[in-house]
C-alpha cells in the first residue's frame, strides 16, 4: 500500500512517559510498514527537550512535524500527547527554518528557493506549514506561493499562551521561533478544507494605526479601549484570567487586497499601552467588523469541512487518517459543552481515525489561483489517504 497510518496517544502526566507510550502505540499499529514521518502534538506544559529525545530515540531519524498545544483530542477524548505515524511507499521531504521568528524575510527567501524547484519539476502536490504563531510574519512568506501550483495548509502555533512553552517540531528539531514544512508527493493524497462559524455583530471600526503585530488604534482611539467599551470591563481586566482567554472569542474581520474571502484576526492579548497584540498584521486603514461565535454554524461548518477533505483525499474509499486543526477560540466557545465539538468531528469522520488539536490560527489555500491565507478563529480539516 502507498500509505499506512497509525495513531498513538497518552494522558500521562510526565512528558517523557507520554512520548514513550504514544510513540510505541503508533509503531505497533503501523505493523510491518516502514515509518516515514510522525505528526506530533503534545501538551505545552511538558518539557519539549525530553519529548524530542524520547521520540528521536524510538522513531529514529524520521522527520517530525507538529507543535506544543493546549488541547488535544484523540479517540474522541482529551489527551496530553498524540503521535500519528505515516508509513508506506510515498514521497515526502521536509524543511526546517529555525530563524523564521527573527528573520521572516530570510526564511521566505530560503523557502522561495525550494519553491523554484517545484515550479519546474513539480515533485510535490501539497505542503503543510507549521509556523510560530507568536513571533514571525507569516504573510510575507505566504506571498511566495502565489505563482506555484501546490496545495497549501498548516497552522500557527502558540495555543496555551502565555502559560507553558510554544515549541515547533521540524525534522529532528524542537524549538521556539521556527517554521517547519512537510512536502508530500506521489503515493499519498491530501484533502484540505477550512471551516468558519463566526458572524458579523454589526459593530464596525477603522484601523487608524497598526504596526506589525500590534493594532494600536481603532477610529483614532486606543484599540483596547474601543473593543473593551463594546465588550464591557476595562482593558486591565482583559489582561488577566479569565477574560484573557475569552478575548479570542471576538475576532476582527477584514479583506486583503485581491482576496474575496474575509480574514479573521483575533487578539492574542491586551498590551499595557492600550494596543491589541495580534499574530496577523492588520493593514492600516482597513475596515474591521467585530465578529462573534455562532456555535451551531461552527459545528455544521466543521462537519462540512471534514467531509469535503475526505472526498478530496479519496472519495468514498476507506482508510486514511484525519488531522483537525482548530483555533483555540472554538474550545473556549464550547468550554461548557466540549462533547459537542468532539462529537461533530467524530460524526463527520465516521470510521476514519482522527486527532484534533488547538492552534492560534490556520493556513490554507482555497484555490490554486489565489495566494494562501493565514487566519484566526477557524478550523482546517486535513485528511491523508493512499493512492489507489
Amino acid at each position: 500500500m502507498s500509505l499506512v497510518s497509525a495513531v498513538g496517544y497518552s494522558n500521562e502526566i510526565n512528558g517523557r512517559e507520554a512520548a514513550q507510550q504514544a510513540a510505541q502505540q503508533a509503531l505497533k499499529g503501523l505493523r510491518s510498514a516502514e515509518p516515514k514521518v510522525a505528526l506530533v502534538f503534545f501538551s505545552h506544559l511538558y518539557d519539549p527537550v525530553e519529548v524530542r529525545q524520547v521520540l528521536n530515540g524510538l522513531l529514529g531519524d524520521i522527520p517530525l512535524w507538529g507543535a506544543t498545544t493546549s488541547t488535544i483530542y484523540a479517540a474522541a477524548v482529551p489527551q496530553k500527547m498524540t503521535v500519528v505515524i505515516l508509513g508506506g511507499a510515498f514521497s515526502l521531504d521536509t524543511s526546517w527554518y529555525g530563524h523564521y521568528a527573527v528573520d521572516p524575510l530570510g526564511s521566505a527567501l530560503e523557502l522561495n528557493a525550494r519553491l523554484g524547484h517545484s515550479r519546474t519539476s513539480r515533485p510535490w502536490h501539497s505542503v503543510l506549514l507549521a509556523a510560530d504563531g507568536l513571533k514571525g510574519e507569516i504573510n510575507t512568506l505566504l506571498s511566495y506561493f502565489e505563482q506555484v501550483s501546490i496545495e497549501v495548509g498548516g497552522f500557527l502555533s502558540g495555543a496555551g499562551f502565555p502559560r507553558g512553552k510554544n515549541s515547533l517540531l521540524g525534522e529532528t528539531y524542537c524549538a521556539e521561533g521556527g517554521l517547519s514544512a512537510l512536502w508530500l508527493g506521489s503515493g499519498i493524497r491530501v484533502g484540505m478544507a477550512a471551516a468558519q462559524g463566526w458572524k458579523d455583530s454589526g459593530v464596525y471600526f477603522r484601523a487608524t494605526a497598526s504596526r506589525e503585530h500590534r493594532l494600536m488604534q481603532l477610529d483614532g482611539q486606543p484599540a483596547a479601549e474601543q473593543i473593551c467599551s463594546i465588550l464591557g470591563y476595562s482593558p486591565a481586566e482583559w489582561r488577566k484570567p479569565p477574560f484573557q482567554e475569552l478575548l479570542r472569542l471576538f475576532p476582527l474581520a477584514y479583506h486583503e487586497t485581491g482576496q474575496s474571502e474575509a480574514v479573521l484576526a483575533a487578539p492574542v492579548g491586551v498590551e499595557q499601552d492600550g494596543s491589541l497584540r495580534m499574530n496577523l498584521a492588520i493593514p492600516e486603514g482597513s475596515t474591521l467588523r467585530l465578529m462573534v461565535g455562532n456555535p451551531s454554524a461552527c459545528l455544521q461548518s466543521l462537519k462540512t469541512a471534514i467531509q469535503t477533505a475526505k472526498g478530496m483525499a479519496g472519495g468514498g474509499s476507506a482508510g486514511g487518517v484525519g488531522m483537525i486543526l482548530v483555533d483555540v477560540s472554538w474550545f473556549e466557545l464550547f468550554r461548557t459543552q466540549p462533547a459537542k465539538l468532539s462529537g461533530a468531528i467524530e460524526e463527520a469522520a465516521a470510521e476514519m481515525p482522527w486527532i484534533g488539536v488547538a492552534t492560534l490560527g490556520h493556513i490554507w489555500r482555497g484555490s490554486e489561483v489565489s495566494a494562501p491565507l493565514a487566519g484566526n478563529s477557524g478550523a482546517l480539516a486535513v485528511v491523508f489517504k493512499g493512492e489507489s
